[in-house]
């Protein structure tokens, strides 16, 4: 039976493989030729269709191939159509591919949400599309550009999900101004004000407009960069614009999506480089009693840690004196973000409508701190009559966030207060932050800026809603052929409300505290836009429009604030004795005329050209109207040359143009206030203004010119594009300081120049592409070189930032970069060597000096993706080059000896100090034996004849680390900020559409990612680099900064 078994077993092989070898005996042949020009295409992929068998085309197009037959064979090349032929027959073939005019004639979305082709374009615009700002489930759309743009620098607060995003298209250009670009979403403008930053002595941050948009609902992103790109938006266009298009239903019938994600959150950084040896204490010694113990808990300059040992601590109970593990990050908790959106199309001939509905929830690392954020849109068009056409859209956006965390010198920052714990101090013992009466237990000898953690999460909280509505309406009217008159009115309105509260015995405020702010600002936007394209004959197109604007802007904020609880615990604004109200109310408008003209010669010669003029109510009549012109070209040289299989595409492109600036309102008048008391029972009224009016204000101008070129490679199998920009910054609006007897503290003044020059480099290419699989890489690469040409006549620096610690400045210095780190400097010899005064400590001289600049050099994208089959894989690494930082937490982590660097001389110093005492001999009647000997010389001469010996005096590394913040210099807490980080990975999976038959679904997709992975160089200790505190122009300060986040995250869309 088992030989008759293995017989029929072996026959049915036998036979099957005799099949398969009769039927891959049948070879055909063809050729593969252009069906524009006939010419033949080299590299073609012929592949049978569901099997590995494949051949390519050769240098004559032809191709030869083994294959079943019937069956399906399948002809793709980058640049073309791809085509299935069905074989039946062993006939020879001949086969044409149509270029795919996708590729050829790509569009992009240009100034005033007009579409223009790519290669028309004079200038340099930069578009990514909606699935790729998504595919990591970001919750800001703009923080996920980071590394994908050249010549866009995207940074972001430590304050987390709830926080802003800072972007800066090539370079800083303004002093008074936030250097960042204009918003507009679907052809209208959105305001992304911040509604509050965190400065030298703290604050928060109170998030921005942009990160409000859900980016499920994004369509594409289109970065405006150049002057010329931005010129048809004038004044408010100086920093170039950012073009955010929305979905709509495109696909006819009925469509269904769904998506849900869930994000992990954890430390990026997570404070592993402090010291280990010595524990919490001061003077090498072991708190041996209560009051001692209460005073060093952020102090680590105690006793080596030996876990025989037991030290008292702030609550008056001993603990063994050894290390603790994550003693600083085990207070963060690992956070989650859970996100679930879902859109309904429909669409027919004459109408379609999209409504999307989004839900995100997030659990932030710092425990207490949450967000949520609804946002609704609906978005349609119709034709309603043959030549009417209407579209419109509406969101509606809540925002709700519960404890926002403090940043920079906060009392209630919970990094400032972690950092300087001991690595023998469980951060779990604070936790008994109340005494048994209720009240604070002080923990660190009595210093209220430096509030417990745990009274602050659960004693001191802020609360804010903000509610969002905007839109537009847009008609559009087909008076004859190519003419065509639309309107459009849109606007941008949101309620912002917020809440603080201090409870009672809160250090900072012992009777509580209480601040309630509410503001509302509302921006409308009308225009009008007259088009007409045409063609004159064979050879020229011609287009162009004429269109105004009316821009109003409102803005008002309330705030009230009370100090002194009447009734314990009650949170209410009226349950306060005192209170302080402060009111400011914005109006500005704008009025604006523009046109342009587009010329096309043969399909290869473009020259188009822009006017605009703006009328702003926040300049003095007279100096109030300012003209922004604009021109540029692009030539497709390559439809000059022959066909060849190198170069399939060449282009040359140039702009100039005149762009500017406005002001804030009211800066050119007295502004006046009411005082919060009465006299005799009536208001006092005050001057308000702290600056001179200047009525003879004018518009700053930026004058800007681009080259730049564009070439594709083998078929548009490969892209490189470089571009050269130089802008020039004039007549920068500034304030002024002036002496205090004036009254005033500043003038507004017209001055000073800042010039941008750089260039902009992307390559990005299709490195293996086959029906089943394809691999694409790109690398972009952007430098800018900046300078602070002048300022005013009586300015040699403006300050953009001011240090809390050591007096440091961010400043614009004349003939200096933009944003350079000035302090006091160690003095040096002339080869450099620090040079020691005769008791150890490093002289410092007594004038500021750029230490480091907080602008980076240089920045880099390098991503590349995989496609096989339905998997997909894709991995971005960013990287920021050239930058400094000054570390105010690397600057308390010597002043606390938790740094590594503080151990240096701990022993040989602690045994001297023995010595001594067993001397019977005070310090001063004492010659160290050890302790830490500064690296440089001392002068044993005159000061007018120095003479310089190595330095070999000790010191008591405690004070010597110390006398940094008392001799006032940031110096040797100026670190390189440069990073290389893994940005993001993403790994998904689109079921086979063979899965899905029978069932009502169209598609789906499960997808892994990580966003901000890994920091794979970086040279600041415990701190990432891109920890800033603050959005301002003043980039380049580090303080208390609390753990970058890392997200690992699930998703699954499903489409019906």
């Amino acid at each position: 039976m088992q030989m008759k078994l293995k017989l029929a077993t072996t026959l049915i092989l036998l036979c099957f493989g005799v099949s398969c070898l009769a039927q891959v005996q049948n070879r055909i042949t063809g050729r593969v030729t252009s069906a524009t020009d006939g010419e033949p295409l080299v590299g073609v992929g012929v592949v049978q269709v569901n099997t590995k068998t494949g051949t390519t085309t050769d240098a004559n197009g032809q191709f030869a191939i083994r294959i079943e037959i019937p069956c399906e064979l399948q002809f793709s090349y980058i640049g073309f159509k791809s085509r299935i032929i069905k074989i039946t027959s062993t006939k020879s073939l001949d086969i044409q591919l149509a270029e795919d005019s996708k590729n050829l004639n790509e569009v992009v979305v240009t100034a005033l949400g007009m579409s223009r082709e790519a290669k028309a374009l004079g200038y340099a615009i930069t578009e990514v599309q909606g699935d790729e700002i998504a595919k990591t489930r970001p919750t800001n759309a703009m923080g996920a550009l980071s590394g994908k743009i050249p010549g866009v620098d995207i940074s972001s607060t430590i304050a987390g999900p709830s926080g802003s995003t800072r972007v800066v298209i090539r370079g800083n250009g303004e002093l008074n101004g936030n250097n960042q670009p204009l918003y507009v979403v679907d052809g209208v403008p959105m305001d992304n004000s911040q509604l509050g930053g965190a400065g030298m002595w703290g604050g928060y941050d109170m998030g921005d407009g942009v990160s409000a948009i859900n980016p499920d609902d994004i369509d594409n992103i289109s970065v405006l960069k150049g002057a010329s790109a931005a010129a048809l938006y004038g004044s408010r266009a100086s920093n170039g614009v950012v073009l955010i298009t929305t979905k709509s239903a495109k696909k006819k019938g009925l469509g269904i999506s769904f998506s849900s994600s869930v994000d992990f959150v954890n430390q990026l950084s997570e404070f592993d480089d402090y010291q280990r040896v010595y524990g919490y204490g001061r003077n090498g010694e072991l708190p041996i009693t209560k009051d001692v113990g209460r005073g060093v808990s952020q102090s680590a300059w105690g006793a080596k840690i030996d876990g025989k040992l037991q030290g008292y601590i702030f609550d008056g109970s001993t603990k063994p004196y050894s290390n603790v593990k994550n003693n600083i990050s085990s207070f963060f908790r690992t956070g989650s973000t859970l996100t679930n959106s879902l859109s309904l199309t429909a669409a027919g001939e004459k109408a379609n409508l999209l409504f999307s509905v989004s839900d995100m929830r997030n659990w932030d690392i710092v425990p207490s701190s949450d967000m949520s954020r609804t946002s609704f849109m609906i978005k349609g068009s119709a034709k309603l009559l043959d030549k009417l056409d209407i579209e419109g859209r509406a969101n509606y956006i809540h925002e709700s966030v519960d404890n926002r965390p403090a940043l920079s010198d906060s009392p209630n920052n919970i990094g400032l207060s972690l950092i300087g714990l001991a690595p023998n101090f469980d951060q779990h013992w604070l936790a008994n932050y109340e005494d048994e009466y209720g009240k604070y237990r002080d923990w660190n000898g009595g210093n209220i800026y430096r509030i417990n953690p745990y009274w602050s999460i659960n004693n001191m909280s802020n609360n804010s809603k903000k509610d969002r509505v905007m839109g537009y309406m847009l008609l559009r009217y087909h008076i004859i052929d190519g003419l065509t008159l639309q309107g459009r009115a849109g606007t941008d309105f949101y309620k912002f409300r917020m809440t603080e509260f201090q409870g009672i015995n809160t250090p900072t405020a012992p009777q509580g505290a209480m601040a309630e702010t509410s503001t509302d600002v509302q921006e409308t936007n009308l225009e009008a836009i007259l088009r007409y394209d045409t063609k004159l004959n064979d050879v020229i197109d011609l287009g162009a429009f004429v269109g105004g604007n009316l821009m109003f802007f409102n803005s008002e904020t309330f705030n009230n604030s009370g100090n002194d609880q009447i009734i314990p615990g009650m949170e209410s604004i009226g349950n306060y004795v005192t209170h302080s109200l402060n009111y400011y109310k914005g109006r500005k408008q704008v009025r604006s005329v523009y046109g342009a003209i587009n010329f096309a010669y043969k399909d290869f010669l473009y020259i188009d050209a822009t006017i605009r003029n703006d009328w702003s109510s926040t300049l003095a009549k007279g100096r109030n109207s300012y003209l922004y012109p604009s021109i540029s070209g692009s030539f497709i040289f390559t439809k000059l040359i022959p066909k060849n299989n190198i170069l399939s595409f060449g282009k040359l492109r140039a702009s100039w143009a005149e762009v500017g600036g406005d002001t804030d309102p009211y800066r050119l008048s007295l502004n006046y206030g009411v005082k919060p008391y009465t006299f005799n029972g009536k208001p006092l009224g005050e001057i308000s203004s702290t600056g001179v009016p200047n009525h003879d204000l004018k518009p700053t101008r930026t004058y800007s010119y681009e080259l730049g070129t564009q070439l594709k490679f083998f078929n548009n199998r490969v892209n490189l594009d470089f571009t050269y920009y130089h802008q020039s910054t004039q007549d920068q609006i500034m304030d002024l300081p002036i002496s205090t007897t004036t009254g005033f503290t500043q003038a507004t003044v017209n001055s000073g120049e800042i010039i941008n020059q750089g260039i902009e480099l992307g390559l990005n290419g299709t490195i293996i592409e086959t029906p089943d699989l394809k691999w694409d890489a790109f690398i972009n690469f952007a430098k800018n070189s900046n300078k602070v040409k002048s300022l005013h006549p009586e300015l040699t620096a403006y300050p953009l930032a001011e240090a809390r610690w050591a007096g440091a400045m961010i400043e614009a210095i004349e003939g200096k970069a933009y944003g350079v780190i000035v302090g006091k400097k160690m003095a040096r010899t002339e080869d450099g060597q620090v040079i020691f005064d005769r008791s150890g400590y490093p002289v410092v001289g007594d004038k500021l000096e750029v230490l480091g600049n907080g602008v980076y050099d240089w920045t880099s994208g390098i991503g590349t993706s995989f496609t096989w089959k339905g998997l997909s894989l894709s991995v971005l690494f960013d990287v920021k080059w050239g930058a400094d930082v000054y570390s105010m937490s690397a600057m308390m982590s010597h002043l606390n000896g938790t740094s590594e660097e503080t151990l240096e001389g701990r022993d040989s110093w602690y045994y001297s100090e023995e010595l001594r005492k067993q001397a019977n001999l005070t310090i001063n009647d004492w010659t160290p034996t050890g302790g830490f000997i500064g690296k440089g010389v001392v002068n044993v001469g005159t000061p007018e004849n120095p003479v310089y010996e190595p330095n070999k005096t000790p010191v008591d590394p405690q004070k010597y680390w110390a006398y940094f913040e008392s001799a006032n210099t940031p110096e040797p807490f100026i670190y390189d900020a440069s990073f290389v980080k893994l940005r993001e990975l993403s790994l998904s999976y689109q079921l086979p559409d063979s899965w899905l038959l029978g069932t009502p679904l169209k598609s789906v997709v499960f997808s892994l990612y990580g966003r901000n992975l890994w920091t794979i160089y970086s040279d600041i200790p415990n701190v990432d680099p891109e920890s800033n505190y603050s959005n301002s122009n003043g980039q380049g300060f580090e303080y208390g900064s609390l753990p970058s986040r890392r997200n690992f995250g699930f998703s699954v869309k499903l489409t019906l």
